[in-house]
Protein backbone atom coordinates (compact mmCIF):
# COMPACT_ATOMS: atom_id res chain seq x y z
CA UNK A 1 0.00 0.00 0.00
CA UNK A 2 1.14 3.27 -0.99
CA UNK A 3 0.14 5.51 2.14
CA UNK A 4 -2.62 6.07 4.20
CA UNK A 5 -5.40 8.18 3.71
CA UNK A 6 -5.81 11.45 5.78
CA UNK A 7 -9.63 11.65 6.90
CA UNK A 8 -10.36 15.46 8.11
CA UNK A 9 -13.24 16.46 9.26
CA UNK A 10 -14.76 19.90 8.74
CA UNK A 11 -14.54 20.84 12.44
CA UNK A 12 -10.50 20.05 12.18
CA UNK A 13 -10.63 21.95 9.12
CA UNK A 14 -10.99 24.94 9.93
CA UNK A 15 -7.86 25.14 12.38
CA UNK A 16 -5.04 26.53 10.88
CA UNK A 17 -1.93 24.62 11.82
CA UNK A 18 0.87 27.08 13.95
CA UNK A 19 3.22 26.75 10.70
CA UNK A 20 6.71 26.41 10.74
CA UNK A 21 6.95 27.42 6.92
CA UNK A 22 5.46 30.44 5.38
CA UNK A 23 5.14 32.48 2.05
CA UNK A 24 7.68 35.17 1.86
CA UNK A 25 7.18 36.62 -1.60
CA UNK A 26 4.66 35.70 -4.39
CA UNK A 27 5.85 36.82 -7.76
CA UNK A 28 2.43 36.64 -9.62
CA UNK A 29 2.63 38.99 -12.84
CA UNK A 30 5.80 38.44 -14.63
CA UNK A 31 6.65 40.42 -17.64
CA UNK A 32 6.38 39.11 -21.34
CA UNK A 33 9.63 36.61 -20.79
CA UNK A 34 9.92 36.03 -17.20
CA UNK A 35 8.89 33.59 -14.67
CA UNK A 36 6.70 33.03 -11.70
CA UNK A 37 8.15 31.97 -9.04
CA UNK A 38 7.73 31.72 -5.04
CA UNK A 39 9.49 32.24 -1.88
CA UNK A 40 9.24 29.81 1.61
CA UNK A 41 10.56 31.17 5.20
CA UNK A 42 11.37 28.57 7.81
CA UNK A 43 10.26 30.09 11.28
CA UNK A 44 11.04 27.05 13.36
CA UNK A 45 13.26 27.01 16.09
CA UNK A 46 14.59 23.74 15.10
CA UNK A 47 18.40 23.50 14.00
CA UNK A 48 17.65 20.75 11.31
CA UNK A 49 15.72 21.65 8.11
CA UNK A 50 12.04 20.86 7.38
CA UNK A 51 11.76 18.62 5.08
CA UNK A 52 8.64 20.06 2.08
CA UNK A 53 7.71 16.63 1.13
CA UNK A 54 4.59 17.05 2.95
CA UNK A 55 3.60 20.88 1.99
CA UNK A 56 0.94 21.76 -0.61
CA UNK A 57 0.41 24.75 -2.63
CA UNK A 58 -3.37 25.19 -3.95
CA UNK A 59 -4.24 28.15 -6.28
CA UNK A 60 -8.42 29.09 -7.12
CA UNK A 61 -8.77 29.81 -10.40
CA UNK A 62 -11.98 31.12 -12.28
CA UNK A 63 -12.04 32.42 -16.25
CA UNK A 64 -16.00 31.97 -15.81
CA UNK A 65 -18.72 30.57 -13.80
CA UNK A 66 -18.61 27.65 -15.79
CA UNK A 67 -14.35 27.72 -15.71
CA UNK A 68 -13.23 27.48 -12.35
CA UNK A 69 -11.16 24.93 -10.11
CA UNK A 70 -7.76 24.46 -8.51
CA UNK A 71 -4.36 24.01 -9.38
CA UNK A 72 -2.32 21.75 -6.62
CA UNK A 73 1.25 21.42 -6.32
CA UNK A 74 2.54 18.82 -4.08
CA UNK A 75 6.62 20.43 -3.36
CA UNK A 76 9.02 17.93 -3.91
CA UNK A 77 11.20 16.22 -1.68
CA UNK A 78 13.27 18.75 -0.47
CA UNK A 79 14.28 20.55 2.22
CA UNK A 80 14.36 23.92 4.31
CA UNK A 81 16.74 25.26 6.30
CA UNK A 82 16.37 26.62 10.19
CA UNK A 83 15.46 30.85 9.24
CA UNK A 84 16.13 30.07 6.08
CA UNK A 85 14.87 30.45 2.22
CA UNK A 86 13.54 28.28 -0.02
CA UNK A 87 12.52 29.11 -3.80
CA UNK A 88 9.93 27.63 -6.69
CA UNK A 89 10.04 28.74 -10.14
CA UNK A 90 8.57 28.18 -13.16
CA UNK A 91 12.40 28.07 -14.97
CA UNK A 92 15.48 27.33 -13.80
CA UNK A 93 17.50 29.55 -14.30
CA UNK A 94 14.99 32.00 -14.28
CA UNK A 95 13.91 35.25 -14.89
CA UNK A 96 11.95 37.98 -12.71
CA UNK A 97 11.80 42.21 -12.50
CA UNK A 98 14.60 42.93 -14.95
CA UNK A 99 16.60 40.32 -13.63
CA UNK A 100 18.03 37.50 -16.06
CA UNK A 101 19.14 33.84 -15.69
CA UNK A 102 19.07 34.22 -12.11
CA UNK A 103 19.86 30.98 -10.37
CA UNK A 104 17.99 31.27 -7.02
CA UNK A 105 15.72 28.59 -6.49
CA UNK A 106 15.46 25.53 -5.40
CA UNK A 107 13.72 23.79 -8.07
CA UNK A 108 11.59 24.22 -11.36
CA UNK A 109 7.94 23.21 -11.71
CA UNK A 110 8.31 22.67 -15.12
CA UNK A 111 11.55 20.52 -14.80
CA UNK A 112 11.94 16.04 -15.04
CA UNK A 113 14.04 16.35 -12.04
CA UNK A 114 10.67 18.37 -9.58
CA UNK A 115 8.64 15.29 -10.56
CA UNK A 116 11.39 12.74 -9.95
CA UNK A 117 11.59 14.25 -6.27
CA UNK A 118 8.03 13.31 -5.67
CA UNK A 119 6.76 16.77 -7.34
CA UNK A 120 3.68 17.51 -9.41
CA UNK A 121 1.80 20.38 -11.00
CA UNK A 122 -2.18 19.79 -11.69
CA UNK A 123 -5.17 21.10 -12.59
CA UNK A 124 -8.54 20.20 -11.73
CA UNK A 125 -11.43 21.61 -13.55
CA UNK A 126 -14.66 21.80 -11.96
CA UNK A 127 -17.48 19.74 -14.13
CA UNK A 128 -21.54 20.21 -14.65
CA UNK A 129 -21.75 17.27 -12.04
CA UNK A 130 -19.99 19.10 -9.17
CA UNK A 131 -17.01 16.93 -9.61
CA UNK A 132 -13.68 17.33 -10.62
CA UNK A 133 -11.32 16.23 -13.47
CA UNK A 134 -8.09 16.59 -14.52
CA UNK A 135 -6.90 18.81 -17.08
CA UNK A 136 -3.93 18.50 -19.11
CA UNK A 137 -1.11 21.25 -18.69
CA UNK A 138 0.52 23.28 -21.06
CA UNK A 139 4.33 22.86 -21.14
CA UNK A 140 6.95 25.33 -19.57
CA UNK A 141 3.11 26.22 -17.11
CA UNK A 142 3.91 30.07 -15.87
CA UNK A 143 0.43 30.50 -14.92
CA UNK A 144 0.44 28.92 -11.35
CA UNK A 145 -0.96 32.21 -9.88
CA UNK A 146 -3.94 32.39 -11.47
CA UNK A 147 -4.84 35.86 -11.85
CA UNK A 148 -8.61 36.04 -11.76
CA UNK A 149 -10.91 38.90 -13.04
CA UNK A 150 -14.30 40.11 -11.44
CA UNK A 151 -14.92 41.75 -7.67
CA UNK A 152 -13.20 40.29 -4.70
CA UNK A 153 -9.71 38.42 -4.65
CA UNK A 154 -7.50 38.26 -7.55
CA UNK A 155 -5.42 35.64 -6.21
CA UNK A 156 -6.31 33.16 -3.66
CA UNK A 157 -3.29 31.06 -2.44
CA UNK A 158 -3.64 28.43 0.17
CA UNK A 159 -0.36 26.38 1.97
CA UNK A 160 -1.20 22.75 3.79
CA UNK A 161 0.94 20.78 5.70
CA UNK A 162 0.28 17.14 6.14
CA UNK A 163 -3.02 18.25 4.60
CA UNK A 164 -3.89 20.76 7.38
CA UNK A 165 -4.64 24.55 6.48
CA UNK A 166 -0.97 26.64 7.22
CA UNK A 167 -1.57 29.53 5.47
CA UNK A 168 -4.27 31.49 3.88
CA UNK A 169 -3.75 34.20 1.15
CA UNK A 170 -5.88 36.99 -0.74
CA UNK A 171 -3.89 39.37 -2.55
CA UNK A 172 -5.66 41.69 -5.40
CA UNK A 173 -8.27 44.50 -5.97
CA UNK A 174 -12.35 44.49 -4.48
CA UNK A 175 -11.66 44.38 -1.07
CA UNK A 176 -11.44 40.63 -0.28
CA UNK A 177 -11.15 40.55 3.60
CA UNK A 178 -12.46 36.75 3.70
CA UNK A 179 -12.49 33.43 1.52
CA UNK A 180 -14.77 34.04 -1.61
CA UNK A 181 -18.24 32.66 -1.79
CA UNK A 182 -17.34 30.73 -4.85
CA UNK A 183 -14.67 28.93 -3.40
CA UNK A 184 -16.53 28.17 -0.38
CA UNK A 185 -19.07 26.64 -2.56
CA UNK A 186 -16.82 24.46 -4.22
CA UNK A 187 -17.45 20.81 -3.64
CA UNK A 188 -14.23 18.66 -1.76
CA UNK A 189 -11.13 18.52 -3.21
CA UNK A 190 -9.49 15.42 -3.52
CA UNK A 191 -5.53 15.80 -3.02
CA UNK A 192 -3.43 12.57 -4.09
CA UNK A 193 0.10 13.11 -2.46
CA UNK A 194 3.04 10.93 -3.45
CA UNK A 195 5.57 8.82 -1.93
CA UNK A 196 4.64 8.19 1.79
CA UNK A 197 2.72 11.74 2.32
CA UNK A 198 -0.76 11.81 3.14
CA UNK A 199 -3.30 12.41 0.81
CA UNK A 200 -6.11 14.44 1.85
CA UNK A 201 -9.82 15.89 1.25
CA UNK A 202 -10.16 19.60 1.29
CA UNK A 203 -13.27 20.82 2.59
CA UNK A 204 -13.75 23.96 1.49
CA UNK A 205 -17.44 24.85 3.31
CA UNK A 206 -15.60 25.27 6.34
CA UNK A 207 -13.28 28.15 5.28
CA UNK A 208 -15.78 31.17 5.67
CA UNK A 209 -14.23 32.18 9.27
CA UNK A 210 -10.17 30.79 8.76
CA UNK A 211 -7.43 33.43 9.21
CA UNK A 212 -5.99 35.14 6.28
CA UNK A 213 -2.89 37.70 5.31
CA UNK A 214 -4.19 40.10 2.39
CA UNK A 215 -3.24 43.04 0.88
CA UNK A 216 -5.95 45.11 -1.39
CA UNK A 217 -3.95 46.15 -4.41
CA UNK A 218 -3.45 44.53 -7.61
CA UNK A 219 -0.06 43.32 -8.73
CA UNK A 220 -0.05 45.45 -11.88
CA UNK A 221 2.41 44.23 -14.47
CA UNK A 222 6.02 43.10 -13.45
CA UNK A 223 4.99 42.40 -9.77
CA UNK A 224 3.74 40.43 -7.64
CA UNK A 225 3.84 40.53 -3.21
CA UNK A 226 6.49 39.79 -0.84
CA UNK A 227 6.53 40.45 3.35
CA UNK A 228 8.61 43.85 4.17
CA UNK A 229 9.96 41.35 6.96
CA UNK A 230 11.06 37.93 6.89
CA UNK A 231 7.91 35.89 8.07
CA UNK A 232 6.32 39.10 9.35
CA UNK A 233 2.90 38.44 9.97
CA UNK A 234 0.54 40.61 8.48
CA UNK A 235 3.27 42.75 6.70
CA UNK A 236 2.97 41.82 3.28
CA UNK A 237 2.37 44.77 0.54
CA UNK A 238 2.67 45.10 -3.51
CA UNK A 239 5.65 45.35 -5.31
CA UNK A 240 5.49 48.28 -7.50
CA UNK A 241 9.12 48.26 -8.99
CA UNK A 242 12.21 46.36 -10.05
CA UNK A 243 14.64 44.97 -7.35
CA UNK A 244 11.49 44.62 -4.46
CA UNK A 245 11.52 40.92 -5.59
CA UNK A 246 14.65 39.07 -3.99
CA UNK A 247 14.54 35.05 -4.02
CA UNK A 248 16.65 33.31 -1.35
CA UNK A 249 17.56 36.93 0.35
CA UNK A 250 16.17 38.52 3.40
CA UNK A 251 13.77 41.41 2.78
CA UNK A 252 14.62 43.21 5.88
CA UNK A 253 14.19 41.89 9.69
CA UNK A 254 11.14 42.15 12.14
CA UNK A 255 12.34 44.61 15.00
CA UNK A 256 10.76 44.78 18.36
CA UNK A 257 8.76 47.92 17.61
CA UNK A 258 5.46 46.66 15.37
CA UNK A 259 3.10 44.26 15.70
CA UNK A 260 -0.02 43.77 17.84
CA UNK A 261 1.16 41.84 20.54
CA UNK A 262 2.42 43.40 23.36
CA UNK A 263 4.89 41.42 25.53
CA UNK A 264 7.51 42.37 28.59
CA UNK A 265 11.12 40.69 29.14
CA UNK A 266 14.14 41.76 31.72
CA UNK A 267 16.90 40.09 32.00
CA UNK A 268 18.28 39.06 35.98
CA UNK A 269 21.59 38.90 36.08
CA UNK A 270 23.94 36.52 37.81
CA UNK A 271 27.28 35.07 37.66
CA UNK A 272 29.56 33.03 35.50
CA UNK A 273 28.80 29.88 37.80
CA UNK A 274 25.13 31.03 38.18
CA UNK A 275 24.05 31.84 35.05
CA UNK A 276 21.51 34.12 34.38
CA UNK A 277 17.69 33.83 33.61
CA UNK A 278 15.03 36.14 31.81
CA UNK A 279 11.42 36.93 32.93
CA UNK A 280 9.03 37.24 29.68
CA UNK A 281 5.06 37.76 29.08
CA UNK A 282 2.42 38.34 26.43
CA UNK A 283 0.40 41.21 28.80
CA UNK A 284 -2.00 42.24 25.67
CA UNK A 285 -2.83 41.08 22.83
CA UNK A 286 -5.83 40.76 20.04
CA UNK A 287 -7.62 37.51 20.98
CA UNK A 288 -6.94 36.01 16.79
CA UNK A 289 -3.08 36.09 17.75
CA UNK A 290 -3.73 33.42 20.39
CA UNK A 291 -2.27 30.81 21.09
CA UNK A 292 0.98 33.07 21.27
CA UNK A 293 4.44 31.48 21.48
CA UNK A 294 7.47 33.18 22.13
CA UNK A 295 10.51 31.42 21.56
CA UNK A 296 13.88 32.52 22.72
CA UNK A 297 17.08 32.79 20.92
CA UNK A 298 21.14 33.36 22.29
CA UNK A 299 21.75 36.64 19.98
CA UNK A 300 24.77 35.15 18.59
CA UNK A 301 26.66 37.38 17.29
CA UNK A 302 25.35 40.59 18.89
CA UNK A 303 23.27 42.12 15.87
CA UNK A 304 19.71 43.09 18.46
CA UNK A 305 18.07 40.80 15.71
CA UNK A 306 17.07 36.93 14.32
CA UNK A 307 19.32 35.49 12.00
CA UNK A 308 20.66 31.73 11.11
CA UNK A 309 23.76 31.87 14.16
CA UNK A 310 21.35 32.65 16.63
CA UNK A 311 20.70 29.77 19.43
CA UNK A 312 17.68 28.46 20.39
CA UNK A 313 17.69 28.09 23.60
CA UNK A 314 13.96 27.85 24.57
CA UNK A 315 9.70 28.28 23.95
CA UNK A 316 6.57 28.95 26.07
CA UNK A 317 3.09 29.54 24.81
CA UNK A 318 0.46 31.90 26.16
CA UNK A 319 -3.07 30.54 24.89
CA UNK A 320 -4.70 32.99 26.60
CA UNK A 321 -2.90 36.29 28.23
CA UNK A 322 -3.07 34.99 31.95
CA UNK A 323 -0.55 32.18 30.97
CA UNK A 324 2.62 33.84 31.61
CA UNK A 325 5.23 35.19 32.90
CA UNK A 326 7.79 32.53 31.92
CA UNK A 327 10.91 32.41 33.59
CA UNK A 328 14.07 30.35 31.60
CA UNK A 329 17.83 30.08 32.81
CA UNK A 330 20.48 30.74 30.29
CA UNK A 331 24.23 30.96 29.97
CA UNK A 332 26.55 32.39 29.35
CA UNK A 333 25.54 34.52 32.36
CA UNK A 334 26.43 37.81 30.40
CA UNK A 335 24.54 36.15 26.99
CA UNK A 336 21.83 38.97 25.35
CA UNK A 337 19.02 37.77 24.17
CA UNK A 338 16.53 37.47 21.57
CA UNK A 339 12.69 36.48 22.59
CA UNK A 340 10.96 36.11 18.98
CA UNK A 341 6.79 36.45 19.28
CA UNK A 342 5.05 34.42 17.16
CA UNK A 343 1.04 34.75 16.44
CA UNK A 344 -1.44 31.81 16.04
CA UNK A 345 -0.56 31.01 12.01
CA UNK A 346 2.88 30.83 12.69
CA UNK A 347 4.08 34.41 11.57
CA UNK A 348 6.48 36.67 13.61
CA UNK A 349 4.67 39.53 14.81
CA UNK A 350 8.08 41.25 16.87
CA UNK A 351 11.70 40.15 17.56
CA UNK A 352 12.46 42.01 21.00
CA UNK A 353 16.27 42.53 22.02
CA UNK A 354 16.97 42.32 25.38
CA UNK A 355 20.09 43.32 26.40
CA UNK A 356 22.12 42.09 29.21
CA UNK A 357 23.57 44.63 31.00
CA UNK A 358 24.99 44.85 34.82
CA UNK A 359 23.10 46.20 37.94
CA UNK A 360 24.61 49.24 38.99
CA UNK A 361 24.23 50.81 42.57
CA UNK A 362 22.42 53.90 41.16
CA UNK A 363 18.62 53.11 41.14
CA UNK A 364 16.95 54.57 38.69
CA UNK A 365 13.52 55.63 40.18
CA UNK A 366 11.69 56.78 37.20
CA UNK A 367 12.18 58.56 33.54
CA UNK A 368 9.85 60.24 32.11
CA UNK A 369 9.28 63.03 29.23
CA UNK A 370 7.01 65.58 26.99
CA UNK A 371 6.83 66.92 23.70
CA UNK A 372 4.80 69.77 22.91
CA UNK A 373 5.76 71.02 19.53
CA UNK A 374 9.23 70.50 18.67
CA UNK A 375 10.49 70.80 22.35
CA UNK A 376 11.60 67.58 24.10
CA UNK A 377 11.99 67.63 27.83
CA UNK A 378 13.25 64.64 29.96
CA UNK A 379 12.73 64.15 33.78
CA UNK A 380 14.55 61.69 35.70
CA UNK A 381 14.98 60.40 39.75
CA UNK A 382 17.29 58.26 41.32
CA UNK A 383 18.11 56.74 44.86
CA UNK A 384 22.16 56.56 46.08
CA UNK A 385 22.69 59.65 43.75
CA UNK A 386 26.46 59.58 45.61
CA UNK A 387 26.88 56.61 43.27
CA UNK A 388 26.41 58.02 40.22
CA UNK A 389 29.56 59.85 37.63
CA UNK A 390 27.74 61.00 35.01
CA UNK A 391 24.45 60.39 32.70
CA UNK A 392 23.98 60.68 28.65
CA UNK A 393 20.68 61.28 27.02
CA UNK A 394 20.53 58.93 23.64
CA UNK A 395 18.06 59.24 20.85
CA UNK A 396 17.41 57.25 17.80
CA UNK A 397 14.82 57.65 14.92
CA UNK A 398 14.27 53.66 14.39
CA UNK A 399 14.65 52.48 17.87
CA UNK A 400 17.99 50.57 17.25
CA UNK A 401 20.68 52.87 16.79
CA UNK A 402 21.15 55.08 19.28
CA UNK A 403 23.65 58.44 19.64
CA UNK A 404 24.54 60.59 22.35
CA UNK A 405 22.46 63.78 22.44
CA UNK A 406 22.91 65.45 25.36
CA UNK A 407 25.80 64.75 28.85
CA UNK A 408 24.79 65.84 31.98
CA UNK A 409 27.54 65.49 34.87
CA UNK A 410 26.52 64.06 38.64
CA UNK A 411 25.35 66.32 40.98
CA UNK A 412 27.02 66.09 45.14
CA UNK A 413 23.46 64.92 46.39
CA UNK A 414 23.87 62.34 48.68
CA UNK A 415 20.92 59.78 48.15
CA UNK A 416 17.71 60.88 45.86
CA UNK A 417 18.36 63.69 43.58
CA UNK A 418 16.15 64.69 40.07
CA UNK A 419 18.12 65.51 36.63
CA UNK A 420 16.14 67.28 33.57
CA UNK A 421 17.29 67.81 30.05
CA UNK A 422 15.40 69.55 27.21
CA UNK A 423 15.87 69.83 23.30
CA UNK A 424 14.39 71.22 20.36
CA UNK A 425 13.21 68.04 18.05
CA UNK A 426 10.84 67.64 14.99
CA UNK A 427 7.67 67.31 15.97
CA UNK A 428 6.85 65.20 12.63
CA UNK A 429 8.98 62.66 13.46
CA UNK A 430 9.01 59.59 15.51
CA UNK A 431 11.94 59.96 18.27
CA UNK A 432 12.85 57.12 20.82
CA UNK A 433 15.07 58.46 24.02
CA UNK A 434 17.13 56.18 26.74
CA UNK A 435 19.28 57.05 29.51
CA UNK A 436 23.18 55.43 29.59
CA UNK A 437 23.30 55.92 33.21
CA UNK A 438 27.43 55.41 34.36
CA UNK A 439 28.74 55.11 37.41
CA UNK A 440 31.91 56.16 39.97
CA UNK A 441 33.17 52.69 38.74
CA UNK A 442 32.28 53.26 35.45
CA UNK A 443 29.85 50.41 34.65
CA UNK A 444 26.44 51.14 32.33
CA UNK A 445 22.92 50.75 32.67
CA UNK A 446 20.22 51.68 30.59
CA UNK A 447 16.71 52.60 31.17
CA UNK A 448 13.97 51.93 29.54
CA UNK A 449 13.12 53.80 25.81
CA UNK A 450 10.25 56.29 26.13
CA UNK A 451 9.07 56.68 22.60
CA UNK A 452 7.30 60.34 21.64
CA UNK A 453 5.00 59.83 18.74
CA UNK A 454 4.27 62.47 15.67
CA UNK A 455 1.98 65.12 16.60
CA UNK A 456 -0.37 63.40 14.34
CA UNK A 457 -0.66 60.87 16.39
CA UNK A 458 0.29 61.59 19.60
CA UNK A 459 -2.50 60.23 22.73
CA UNK A 460 -4.76 62.50 23.73
CA UNK A 461 -5.74 62.84 27.97
CA UNK A 462 -5.03 59.79 29.67
CA UNK A 463 -4.23 56.63 28.22
CA UNK A 464 -2.34 53.51 29.55
CA UNK A 465 0.94 52.23 28.16
CA UNK A 466 1.38 48.83 30.07
CA UNK A 467 -2.45 46.93 30.72
CA UNK A 468 -1.51 44.64 32.70
CA UNK A 469 0.92 46.20 34.76
CA UNK A 470 3.25 44.67 37.05
CA UNK A 471 5.44 46.85 39.76
CA UNK A 472 5.42 49.59 37.67
CA UNK A 473 2.59 51.80 35.61
CA UNK A 474 3.61 53.67 32.10
CA UNK A 475 0.40 56.39 30.75
CA UNK A 476 0.65 58.94 28.30
CA UNK A 477 -1.21 62.05 29.39
CA UNK A 478 -1.62 65.53 27.09
CA UNK A 479 -1.68 68.80 29.20
CA UNK A 480 -2.58 71.81 27.77
CA UNK A 481 -0.50 73.68 29.85
CA UNK A 482 2.70 73.57 32.08
CA UNK A 483 1.39 72.77 35.45
CA UNK A 484 1.84 70.17 38.73
CA UNK A 485 -0.84 67.42 39.60
CA UNK A 486 -1.32 64.37 41.07
CA UNK A 487 -1.63 61.09 40.35
CA UNK A 488 -3.95 58.96 42.54
CA UNK A 489 -4.64 54.93 42.21
CA UNK A 490 -7.65 53.99 44.20
CA UNK A 491 -9.14 50.33 44.44
CA UNK A 492 -12.66 49.69 43.22
CA UNK A 493 -14.28 50.50 46.73
CA UNK A 494 -12.70 54.20 46.48
CA UNK A 495 -10.40 53.92 48.63
CA UNK A 496 -7.07 55.44 48.03
CA UNK A 497 -3.91 53.45 47.87
CA UNK A 498 -1.41 55.59 46.36
CA UNK A 499 -0.36 59.36 45.33
CA UNK A 500 2.36 60.72 43.62
CA UNK A 501 2.80 64.44 42.77
CA UNK A 502 4.56 64.77 39.17
CA UNK A 503 5.22 67.85 36.89
CA UNK A 504 3.88 68.04 33.50
CA UNK A 505 4.81 70.27 30.49
CA UNK A 506 2.38 71.78 27.58
CA UNK A 507 2.12 68.24 24.86
CA UNK A 508 2.13 64.87 25.93
CA UNK A 509 3.64 63.48 28.65
CA UNK A 510 4.85 60.05 29.65
CA UNK A 511 4.59 59.37 33.46
CA UNK A 512 6.05 56.08 34.87
CA UNK A 513 5.32 55.47 38.14
CA UNK A 514 6.40 52.12 40.78
CA UNK A 515 3.36 50.26 42.14
CA UNK A 516 3.81 50.17 46.15
CA UNK A 517 4.04 46.08 47.05
CA UNK A 518 1.20 46.57 48.89
CA UNK A 519 -1.30 46.46 45.84
CA UNK A 520 -2.57 43.01 45.46
CA UNK A 521 -3.26 41.77 42.19
CA UNK A 522 -6.60 43.03 41.50
CA UNK A 523 -8.13 45.99 38.72
CA UNK A 524 -8.03 49.83 39.90
CA UNK A 525 -7.98 53.37 39.08
CA UNK A 526 -5.47 55.53 38.17
CA UNK A 527 -6.30 59.39 38.07
CA UNK A 528 -4.79 62.37 36.85
CA UNK A 529 -6.22 65.53 39.12
CA UNK A 530 -5.38 69.13 39.17
CA UNK A 531 -7.65 71.99 40.78
CA UNK A 532 -9.82 71.57 37.86
CA UNK A 533 -10.20 68.96 35.74
CA UNK A 534 -9.88 65.10 36.65
CA UNK A 535 -9.24 62.05 34.34
CA UNK A 536 -9.09 58.65 35.16
CA UNK A 537 -8.41 54.89 33.51
CA UNK A 538 -9.07 51.15 34.69
CA UNK A 539 -6.05 48.60 35.00
CA UNK A 540 -4.77 45.45 35.94
CA UNK A 541 -1.93 44.77 38.20
CA UNK A 542 -0.81 41.30 38.00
Amino acid sequence: MKKNLLFITCVLFVLVTRAQVLFNEVYTDPAAGSNEFFELYNTSTSSSPISLDDYTIVVYFENSKDDRGFYVMDLPNLSIGPKGFFVGASDLPFDYQGVKNSTAADFSWNSSAFTSNNGYVKEWRLQPNNTYAEVSLPSNFNDFFFRRLGAGGTYSIFLYNKGVLAESLIFGTGGATAVLPAIINMPPLFVDMTASSPDFTIDFSTYGSIKIETVMQDAGNDNGYYRVGDGYCGGWTKSDNQGQHNPHVSNGYVDGYGGTISVTAVITRGTALTGSQITYNVISAPSSSFPVTLDLYRDEPTLTRLEANDIYVASNTETVVTDGPFTTPFTPYDANMLVVVKSSIGCIDKVMFIPNLSVLPVKLIYFQGNRDNEKVRLQWNVAQNESSDRFEIEKSYDGKTFTTTGLMLSTTTTGSETYSFSETGNNKEKIFYRLKMIDKSQRVEYSRIIVFQPKLIAEKNLTIINNPAHDRLTISFESAVDQNIDVKVYDLLGKLRMVQPMNLYQGSNLLNLSLPSSLSPSMYIVEVANKTERYSAQFIKQ
